[in-house]
Parts: structure tokens; sequence; C-alpha cells
């Protein structure tokens, strides 16, 4: 049973080991789609790059025809014949290498799908095993009936001193069978000489009292191994069922091991340990989907975990990568991190729900043209999205560039009346 329970352990442990392979595969194929992307994209290039070797051979012959027409046998259009000779070399190694690097991705998708393949057998091979050991623990538990879950929980309230008065009594049962066989050797030899020496028919009745003594003896004997009998074989059932015992021992062992290290993983005393693991992976999340807008906004930062656990900082990519503080950016430049960081969040919600409503209150009065011009930009783009975006502002370029408006006038004595139009 012991060895039976440690395979189920060693089988969880490698499907364990084979979900995690699991994940790796999935980053596998994540790889694979960036590659074909790259593949394509390469293959796109092949494509303009065969065009251009084309449109430059074209263009190669009408400048060599213009020239022969202009300039007849002048030293000049040898000079511009070669230049062009020279791009059209160029264009061909370009496209030479574009043909090799295709080869090398072909080639690495041929290896990941072959290692996907290994990967998924493998997990059925583990799946078949664990089935078989689910069907060899309930066979186990079928020859045990006697060992129910009442009895099992009788054994795991066993402690070490009383386990180790059970192997007292085991070996005091051992010796005491072991006196009770010499006993009854030595009747039977006392018999075997009484019989001998008693053979006349004149002593019949001692012969009789010492035979029936002997018996007497003998079954007292007998029943005296038997009880040791009964009682070494409940030592071997105890025995039996304790070394059971000592096995689920082990595996509640191993059991609370594993969450030992889970809770050295994750809990702390004050239950916020693993909360801040969670916060640090959605700000990883919306610190990816915040850059994601903010290079369609300002190319020339990025946002970056810094400072603390769940601070933010700001990379300078004009500055050599520089890290600052969001503290040194400007009034604009805070306002279009900020909206960055609002669109990055909607990004992020939007794998459970759909937002199709932005509201953005003001904050346009503190950028120059140019980051206006880049706002307005983002907020078209995700209205051709399909979402709508309402923006509180009284920047006056804006309200020539939105078409629909809602404008709230104050009409005094705290009263405004609302005007909806273009």
């Amino acid at each position: 049973m012991m060895q039976l329970e440690q395979q189920v352990t060693q089988r969880l442990d490698q499907l364990e080991q084979q979900h995690e392979e699991q994940q790796e595969q999935s980053e596998r194929q994540q790889k694979i789609e960036k590659h074909q992307i790259e593949q394509q994209t390469r293959l796109h290039r092949q494509t303009e790059l065969a065009q251009e070797v084309a449109r430059l051979g074209e263009q190669q012959q009408a400048s060599q025809q213009a020239l022969t027409g202009l300039l007849g046998e002048h030293a000049t259009a040898e000079h511009w014949q070669q230049a062009l000779e020279n791009a059209i070399e160029q264009a061909r190694q370009t496209e030479s290498s574009a043909a090799e690097a295709l080869q090398q991705i072909q080639s690495q998708l041929i290896q990941l799908a072959a290692e996907l393949k290994s990967a998924q057998q493998q997990q059925q091979s583990l799946q078949q095993e664990l089935a078989e050991l689910d069907v060899q623990i309930s066979e186990w538990r079928g020859q045990h009936p006697e060992l129910d879950d009442t009895a099992l929980d009788t054994l795991l309230t066993y402690d070490d001193a009383h386990v180790e008065q059970l192997r007292l009594q085991l070996n005091a049962t051992d010796k005491a069978l072991e006196q009770a066989k010499v006993l009854l050797q030595e009747r039977d030899q006392r018999l075997q000489q009484h019989q001998a020496q008693y053979s006349d028919l004149s002593v019949s009745t001692q012969l009789a009292a010492a035979l029936q003594q002997a018996h007497e003896q003998s079954a007292l004997g007998e029943q005296q191994c038997a009880d040791l009998r009964a009682e070494l074989s409940e030592d071997q059932r105890r025995r039996n069922a304790n070394s059971e015992l000592q096995a689920r021992i082990n595996d509640a062992n191993d059991e609370y091991l594993r969450w030992a290290r889970l809770a050295s993983l994750i809990g702390s005393a004050e239950g916020d340990k693993f909360r801040k693991i969670a916060q640090a992976y959605n700000l990883d999340l919306l610190v990816h989907h915040a850059n994601a807008q903010l290079r369609q906004l300002v190319r020339r930062y990025r946002l970056k975990r810094g400072g603390s656990m769940l601070g933010l900082l700001v990379m300078d990519t004009e500055m050599g990568d520089e890290l600052r503080s969001v503290h040194s950016l400007s009034g604009g430049e805070t306002f279009l991190v900020s909206l960055a960081l609002a669109l990055g969040l909607a990004s992020m919600a939007s794998s459970t729900l759909r937002i199709e409503s932005l509201f953005i209150d003001e904050g346009f009065g503190s950028l120059d043209p140019e980051s206006l011009q880049l706002a307005m930009d983002a907020l078209d783009g995700l209205q051709a999205q399909g979402r709508k975006v309402g923006v509180i502002s009284h920047v006056q370029e804006m309200h020539e560039r939105i078409p629909v408006q809602i404008k709230v006038r104050r009409q005094g004595n705290g009263l405004s009346t609302i005007e909806v139009g273009n």
C-alpha cells in the first residue's frame, strides 16, 4: 500500500509538472503565432522588394533610353547606369537575406510543432497512468473492507507510546508461545518415558492417571498456544494497520509540506501578501496596456514599475531611457499619461465586458497645440472603434472639432439650460 500511495504521489507530481509544461507549451504556441506574423511581414517585405527591383529595372531602361536619346555617347550616362546597377544588386541582396530569414522561421515552426506534439502525447500517457492508479486504489480498498474510514481514523489516533506498547506485547506473546512449545515438548517426552517405564499391567492405574494428567496438560498447552496464536494474529494485524497508518501519516506530512511551501510563498500574518502580489500582477498588465496607448499619444515616454512595490516611474526615451518620477512631468504630459492609463484600464476591462462609453472631464486646457492634436486623434480612434467618447471642456479648439455637442448655458439664479446640437 505504501508503495502504491508513493506511486500516486509521484504521478500527481508528474501531472503538476505536466500542467507547467502545458503552460510552457502555450507560451511556445504564442511564439509560433508571433513567428508566423513575422514570416508574413517578411513575405510582404519580400514582395515589396521584388516589386522595387522590377520598378528599378524599368527605371534603368527608361533612363538608359532617355540618356541615349539626349546625350548619345556622353560619359555621364555610364555613371547613371552604374548607379542603377548598384541599386539593383543591393535590392537582390536584400531579397536573398529575406529568403534566408524566412527559411529559418519555417525551420523553427517545424521544430516547435514537433515539441508540441510530443508534449501532448506525454500528457495523454500520464493521464492514462493516473486512471490505472485510481483503479488499483479502488481494488485495494475492496480487498481490505475491514479498514473502513472509521477504522483508519482510529488507527490515526494511536501515538508512538501506544505503538511501542503493542510491540512489547507482541514480543511477550512470542516468548510465551515459545515457552508453551518447549513445555509441550517436555510433557510429550515425560509421557513417552512413563509409557516405557510402566509397561506392566499391574501399574495400569498409575499409567492411566499419568496419561490423563498428561492429556490435561497437553490440552492446557494447546489452549495456551491457540490463545497465543490469536494474540499473534491480532498483533500482526495491528502491525499491518500501523504500517498503513504510518504511510498515511507520511502522506499527511507531505501534504502539510506542500501547503507550508504555498504559505511561505503567498501567506503572511497580515493576510496582504497575496493581495499585493495580485495587485502587482494587475499593475504590470495595466502598464502594458497603458504603454500601448501612450505610444500613440507621446512617443517620448514609457511607463515602468519602480520606486515601490506598486509605484510607477516614467522612462524618457529621448534621454537614454532615463527613469524619472511621474511628478517631474509637466501638466500636459501628466494629462496624456493619465489618459493613457485610463485607456489601458478600459482595454483590460474589455476582456470580460464591453465598455462602449468613455467620459473625460477637463485637463485639455493644459495641453499645447501638438499635444492637444494627439489627444484628439486618440479620441477619434476610440470613436472609430465603436465607443462613445464624451468630453467636458471649455477649450475652443475642441468645440470646433467635436460635431455633436451638449451645451450648458447659465440663466442666473442657479438655473441653466441644455442645448443639443452641432
